[in-house]
């Protein structure tokens, strides 16, 4: 059967070296096709893992999908990590699971996800375990649910893999996560190195607010870091800080004498999440103290897009809950919004307790360290649901703090979804000594 325009141009970029430039230019002109044609190609490729965008590079042929699989990933190996017992399939152990289907969806739209050897994560659903063993996928039955006797007797009849673990969907599916996480974390990430400007004009802490001007006219940049006479960064200074200054004014008593500084091997997923919570625009970066690059939150932004598709993200649980969601510019609380996901979900297809708790939980926290730049670690966080929270809907977390001492913080949360509460929670804190940098 002969290819369309389209499966042959990703049938071509699967056939270039690793590492190879690929751009709509260069795809238009080899195989003769559109410019629209060759753009729709590639970002096809790009969701199969062919071709990566990598902000400053470039789009580039990567380790394709078939060699990113997790083939050392049994379906044994998924039974022990969930603590999995197996009641029905022993003899195709061995087998790895294509993908994992995560069953908080209706069966429509389950159809269009279910193929032949993955493996579904379900609850009470007999109708959805039905349908998945009719499609080919194994099961993994969550809550400590036993299957039905006609489950088992597809399973037998189709050659599949029945496994029951003791926790619900949300648990499980932390547990796999992170698991797999652990086998790719030798694996190419991005880190900040890879993205960072190298060339970086700075200011020495003896300058004076004219010579930031001369740099700012000449670079056309508004922020520089400061640093001493070894390169050790000292501060921050904007726009902001020079505005309506005297010239002769000395640029360490205008600048922030606590700059937000990262480390070159810091993950992008990390210091992109860390800068979007103080909205900070800039960070030094720095090798045992000493400047060696400027980030900025846009680069880490587009970098962080691409880190999303691979499989290397989601290295905490919070990282998976959080990564969609977004700070509220708003004037009177802490405020923070998202969709709740499928993957975010229990067997009932609404939002599992652990994802409300996570997320009301950071909502504190960034309310703490916004307004009084401090860490402070969890002590006692008491939630009330008062109505269930369906996959697909756009909640805020509003975080209103009520009282700081030298020891402990009391935050009110409340969760709404429109206009009604859904869930509100009092959380302590204990308070550290450590004081965030700026």
């Amino acid at each position: 059967m002969s290819q369309t325009k389209h499966q042959q141009i990703l049938s071509f970029i699967e056939g270039l070296d690793i590492g190879t430039k690929v751009s709509v230019r260069f795809i238009a002109k080899e195989l003769d096709v559109s410019e629209g044609t060759a753009y729709r190609a590639i970002k096809e490729a790009e969701a199969k893992s062919l071709v990566r965008s990598i902000p400053k590079v470039g789009t580039i042929r990567i380790e394709g999908a078939k060699e990113r699989q997790i083939e050392d990933l049994t379906l044994r190996e998924v039974a022990q990590i969930v603590d999995g017992l197996v009641i029905y399939g022993h003899e195709y152990l061995n087998r790895p699971p294509s993908k994992f289907i995560i069953g908080a969806m209706d069966l429509d739209a389950m159809e269009r996800y279910l193929e032949e050897g993955c493996l579904f994560i379900v609850g009470n659903r007999h109708d959805a375990q039905m349908l998945a063993l009719e499609r080919g996928a194994s099961l993994l039955i969550t809550g400590g649910l036993d299957p039905k006797p006609e489950a088992v007797e597809r399973a037998n009849q189709l050659g599949l893999v029945i496994l029951q673990a003791p926790y619900d969907t949300f648990a499980v599916t932390s547990m796999i996560n992170r698991a797999i996480y652990d086998r790719l974390i030798a694996k190419e990430l991005v880190l900040v190195e890879d993205i960072m400007l190298k060339d970086v004009k700075y200011l020495i802490d003896s300058a004076k607010v004219k010579d930031w001007h001369t740099l700012s006219d000449e670079t056309d940049y508004s922020r520089f870091p400061v640093v001493d006479a070894n390169l050790v960064v000292v501060g921050m200074v904007t726009a902001v800080d020079v505005a309506g200054k005297d010239p002769e004014t000395p640029i360490i008593e205008v600048m922030n004498p606590k700059p937000f500084v990262v480390n070159k091997d810091d993950a992008v997923t990390h210091v992109s999440r860390e800068m979007v919570w103080e909205g900070l625009e800039v960070a030094a970066v720095v090798e045992d103290g000493r400047l060696i690059g400027l980030i900025g939150l846009q680069d880490l932004l587009e970098a962080f897009q691409q880190v999303q598709k691979q499989p290397q993200f989601g290295e905490t649980v919070d990282n998976l809950i959080l990564s969609g969601f977004r700070y509220i510019d708003d004037p009177s609380y802490t405020t923070i919004e998202g969709e709740i996901t499928q993957f975010m979900a229990n067997e009932f297809n609404m939002a599992s307790p652990g994802t409300l708790v996570a997320i009301m939980n950071m909502a504190g926290y960034i309310a703490l360290r916004k307004q009084y730049r401090m860490d402070a670690i969890t002590e006692n966080f008491m939630i009330y649901q008062l109505e269930p929270v369906s996959v697909g809907a756009t909640v805020r977390g509003v975080a209103k703090i009520l009282s700081v001492s030298k020891k402990t913080s009391h935050i009110d949360i409340e969760l709404t979804h429109g206009s009604r509460i859904v869930a509100k929670a009092l959380m302590t804190l204990r308070m550290s000594e450590k004081k965030q940098a700026l």
